[in-house]
């Protein structure tokens, strides 16, 4: 699930790791750092939406931390920092540099809460909505297989039109992907897009979301595309809002200049005949369909799709340079990809950052694909004791839900009415613990 990443920088542990744990609980991606060194060093593997900044620090202070950030123009990502008693005029000082807000500390967790959502919906995903940070993957579809062909001239026929369009097919399937080739063959410019992803909404941010990046889109070239993923997760009142907001933008004498591509899982149709999911909505997005179908049905593009991404990871990455043997892609080409295509980019890379020779043989390739089916077996079966509260949490809620979808043959409205739990809400569950609902059988 995508999600706002915050890092946490504070050198006390006990303050950290409960700040950590809350947010945690509270949905975001957390990352921590015990000093301004610590956070220097992750910033360069990581970004964040949002860091949550403590002023006082031994190796270096906060305040030194956002002077350098901004000096170096590293700071694609809001700040809000943490002051003891004593520092808040200090703290103030710090919001005219570039920080968003303060907490007091001790802190309160209601106050920290507050701010952190006030803070994201104020400035959501700086880092992905920037064009000038952008480094979208625009890639058209690889193969000759009749599946790919189909999609291509499906696609090509979108762009000739100014139709909102609604990509659906599994997940892994590359349907962002899909959707940003669409907006480049449309526009020719992909600064001109923004990606927002429907589990990262909520009822208290999505006005501000919406509004921010249409503002955005019409100073930049007054036209473009509002990219919208997992579309079939939003509850009925986010639905609602979205209505209005694409109502608001595509009248009749705006002549459509911001459309909306959208990305589902599932068959709208069959949601909106469930009234699962807004009619009018419906009618808004999907005014063309682009079907992806999975990664086994087009099973002649594997090897294509092996070589482009041997020599594509190493470009883009940095991963050393291994071909994959004539022996190896043909076991690839019959194997049935449960993950699409991003189990295969992700499988390609496994192979290439493993020590061996030039060329990837056979062997190597049954023998990682058994250690990871091995991985996720021992996982399935450990117990849940050694882990943390949240993640033997998780483990159980992943289990229940499968139980209950293999009993009930994949059918999500039964297992609603199991759980107790809106069948929307289910689905965004279901989404954020990597389940796919689809094609779940009592195997």
């Amino acid at each position: 699930m995508s999600q706002s990443h915050i890092l946490i920088v504070d050198d006390e542990p006990d303050i950290r790791n409960l700040i950590s744990e809350i947010l945690t609980d509270e949905g975001y991606h957390v990352s921590t750092a015990n000093g301004g060194q610590d956070a220097n060093q992750q910033l360069q593997d990581i970004s964040p939406d949002l860091v949550l900044l403590d002023i006082w620090m031994p190796d270096v202070d906060g305040i030194s931390l956002l002077k350098t950030w901004n000096q170096n123009k590293s700071m694609p990502f809001s700040v809000v920092m943490m002051s003891g008693h004593g520092t808040i005029e200090t703290a103030i000082e710090a919001t005219k540099m570039g920080a968003q807000d303060f907490v007091e500390k001790p802190i309160s967790l209601a106050k920290l809460l507050q701010t952190i959502e006030q803070t994201l919906a104020k400035h959501p995903s700086e880092t992905n909505n920037n064009p000038d940070n952008q480094e979208w993957q625009v890639l058209e579809p690889i193969g000759n297989s009749k599946a790919a062909n189909d999609l291509r001239e499906c696609i090509e026929k979108s762009s000739k039109t100014s139709a909102n369009t609604l990509f659906v097919g599994d997940s892994g399937t590359g349907k962002l992907t899909l959707a940003l080739w669409l907006h480049q063959l449309r526009h020719q410019n992909q600064n001109t897009a923004v990606i927002i992803d429907s589990l990262t909404l909520s009822d208290g941010n999505i006005d501000q979301i919406l509004e921010k990046n249409i503002q955005q889109l019409k100073q930049l070239a007054n036209n473009g595309s509002i990219i919208l993923t997992n579309i079939d997760c939003l509850t009925s009142n986010l639905q609602n809002r979205l209505l209005i907001h694409i109502k608001k933008w595509q009248t009749p004498l705006q002549n459509n200049l911001i459309q909306l591509l959208s990305t589902t899982q599932q068959d709208l149709k069959t949601l909106v005949k469930n009234t699962e999911f807004d009619r009018d909505l419906y009618e808004f997005v999907a005014e063309f369909t682009v079907p992806v179908c999975a990664l086994a049905d087009r099973a002649e593009d594997v090897p294509e799709l092996l070589n482009f991404y041997t020599n594509y990871l190493p470009d883009q990455e940095q991963t050393p340079y291994r071909k994959i043997s004539f022996a190896a892609q043909n076991h690839l080409r019959n194997y049935p990809w449960p993950g699409n295509l991003r189990e295969l980019k992700n499988l390609v890379r496994q192979l290439q950052l493993q020590p061996g020779d030039a060329e990837i043989q056979l062997e190597e390739v049954t023998k990682l694909l058994l250690q990871t089916q091995q991985a996720q077996s021992n996982t399935s079966q450990s117990t849940r004791y050694d882990l943390q509260l949240r993640e033997a949490r998780e483990e159980f809620e992943r289990d229940y839900f499968l139980h209950h979808l293999q009993q009930t043959e994949g059918k999500v409205g039964d297992v609603a009415k199991i759980s107790g739990m809106e069948r929307t809400n289910l689905y965004r569950k279901l989404r954020a613990l990597n389940i796919n609902f689809k094609n779940m059988d009592k195997s």
